[in-house]
């Protein structure tokens, strides 16, 4: 049905009495993160109503919801309508209301993966004899982990599969192995096509450089290969596509495809459901996507938790499709692998979860906490507040003792001291002070106020200038231009040749220090401390954690919590009380999205 014209749609909109309240609950869940308003959560009147009539108790919420998906400006989705594009304002998809652009969204993600899925499938059979026949791989098997204590070598079995197939989503927590899954992926690719065309992508610069640096380093790529894994460019997402100047539309798109033989994709998570449409319709059908991501992380900062959602699609994962399952006993015959008998799941043979974390292992007490927060095991949070509790991992300071945070700001002296340029901000990325707020006491201002004032007492830092020599800054802002993206972190240092010049110098892809003027870099801020949010895609070996005194935070939610926790690499400490830290753990974010059921 067509949409009235765009002349007459205000006052039509205005008669439309059953309709008004829907669009303005879903306008506000979409200001929230989430992609369309659930009526399955039953919304209450009150809410839903509010401001739209008299009395709203007297509301009968089916009869509302019925009268609803007569609308003429309502798409009510049917198995007999399908899935494709729409172009009428509202849609009606189950139980989920959507504004169209979202839902279009989201049919854009399906149809894309989909699309990628079946090419895929078309080529398994020749993939797979050559995966047989590939030196790569033997080396891959004969190098596997066969310890009873890391089992069945997962990422063994994600390269198998993002070999095989066009889409692959490889989750995990942190030191599960990502990166190195990535590296044997490439291994593999490399040996069937050693001109291979390979984009790396993340939603940051930060995250997309970094991915480049760990595969740079990786002890799994063979020496063959090095030279063209070190000359690959990592990609913003933004940038890979191609932004065209002030609009939402990239040059890349359904009609002008990415020319690549092979995606790949990092910190899935903080990715939203209208990037990731874009992205997946950019993408050519041939063209392998890999996408990794920790699914308990933090979602995304605009609409949507896609890659929890795709990954959510799938009840049990690591289990495959009987086909897929007599090729992978044939490639792999030593693993006891499962069936998945539920065919209607999509993904089933496209997600792998990388589930032994080599990290934690070396500091499983990191890797206690941060399973109790995200399964909110409370008996198990408490005994990290017991007073017989010890561990020289994780400390935990329910009074805010400020000794303790000054003995930590104390250990920033180190890339103070250090002459090396370079090296010093090396030292200044090893530790960090993370929170949840920006202002207060336990905000990042007040956290950075105090670094600044304690360093000065020690006379570490002289900081009557703002850019005062050792001040330690992150971007706040993308600066293709100079290859500096938001959350670069670097450090105020005098220019080579004049001392009473400062300079902002930073590490360039080679990890050698380039200098900056600061008129250039205007919008810096300090960063002694950062928050959880902008810290997601970093680790450091030591961090301390910051909670805010209150319980009475929306910010606070296990995922939150989870992705400041797994920051730390070898030492963590906290300041915040078991009050707090459990309703964090309750907390989860919840935000309405039809994938998982459309898919």
């Amino acid at each position: 049905m067509k949409s009235p014209p765009h002349h007459h749609f205000a006052s039509f909109f205005k008669e439309q009495k059953d309709l008004q309240p829907f669009a303005y609950a879903v306008s506000r869940q979409l200001a929230q993160g989430s992609v369309c308003l659930d009526l399955k959560e039953k919304p209450s009147a009150d809410e839903l109503f509010e401001g739209f009539q008299e009395d709203p108790m007297d509301l009968d919420l089916q009869e509302a919801v019925e009268k609803l998906a007569q609308s003429d400006l309502v798409y009510k989705q049917t198995p007999e309508n399908g899935e494709g594009k729409i172009n009428l304002p509202f849609a009606l998809a189950g139980n989920n209301f959507y504004i169209t652009r979202y839902y279009n969204y989201e049919t854009q993600i399906i149809e894309g993966i989909k699309s990628l899925i079946s090419k895929g499938q078309e080529e398994r059979q020749g993939r797979l004899r050559k995966l047989k026949e590939s030196s790569q791989f033997e080396k891959l098997i004969a190098g596997r982990e066969t310890s009873k204590e890391v089992g069945t070598d997962w990422q063994l079995l994600a390269a198998a599969m993002a070999f095989l197939n066009n889409f692959s989503i490889i989750t995990g927590g942190p030191g599960t192995g990502k990166t190195t899954t990535v590296a044997k992926i490439l291994s593999l690719l490399y040996e069937e096509n050693p001109d291979l065309d390979v984009k790396l992508a993340a939603p940051t610069g930060k995250a997309a450089m970094r991915m480049k640096e760990a595969l740079k380093d990786n002890a799994q790529v063979p020496e063959d290969f090095r030279e063209s894994i070190a000359a690959l460019e990592p990609f913003t997402l933004h940038r890979l596509l191609g932004p065209k100047y002030q609009s939402p539309y990239f040059r890349h798109d359904a009609k002008n495809k990415l020319q690549a033989d092979v995606i790949i994709v990092d910190e899935a998570s903080m990715i939203d459901v209208a990037l990731f449409a874009k992205l997946i319709s950019a993408v050519k059908e041939d063209t392998r996507l890999i996408v990794l991501g920790d699914q308990n992380q933090l979602a995304s900062v605009e609409a949507g938790s896609l890659l929890g959602d795709l990954c959510n699609s799938v009840k049990d994962r690591n289990r495959y499709s009987a086909e897929v399952l007599r090729d992978l006993k044939e490639l792999l015959p030593f693993y006891e692998l499962q069936e998945n008998r539920d065919e209607s799941e999509l993904l089933q043979d496209h997600i792998t979860e990388l589930q032994f974390s080599y990290r934690f292992q070396k500091h499983p007490e990191i890797g206690r906490l941060s399973k109790a927060i995200i399964i909110n095991n409370e008996k198990e949070l408490g005994s990290f507040y017991e007073k017989t509790y010890s561990s020289k991992e994780i400390e935990i300071d329910p009074e805010y003792d400020q000794k303790l945070l000054h003995e930590f700001i104390e250990g920033f002296s180190e890339y103070i001291e250090e002459k090396d340029i370079a090296e010093a901000i090396r030292k200044l990325n090893k530790l960090r002070i993370l929170a949840v707020i920006r202002r207060g006491q336990q905000g990042v201002e007040g956290l950075n106020e105090k670094a600044e004032k304690h360093l000065n007492r020690k006379g570490l830092l002289t900081t009557g200038k703002t850019f005062y020599k050792n001040r330690p800054v992150m971007v706040t802002k993308n600066h293709p231009d100079l290859n500096l993206f938001n959350g670069d972190v670097g450090i105020v240092r005098p220019a080579e040749d004049d001392p009473e010049k400062m300079k902002l110098w930073f590490l360039d892809e080679k990890g050698e220090a380039k200098s900056y003027p600061p008129g250039l870099l205007t919008d810096v801020e300090t960063v002694f401390a950062m928050t959880i949010h902008k810290s997601q895609g970093s680790e450091f070996d030591s961090v301390f954690m910051v909670m805010p005194k209150t319980e009475e935070l929306a910010l606070l939610t296990r995922e939150l919590l989870y992705t400041g926790i797994t920051r730390a690499k070898q030492n963590l400490k906290i300041q915040g009380t078991i009050e707090v830290l459990k309703t964090a753990a309750k907390a989860m974010v919840k935000r309405a999205s039809g994938v998982r059921d459309r898919i």
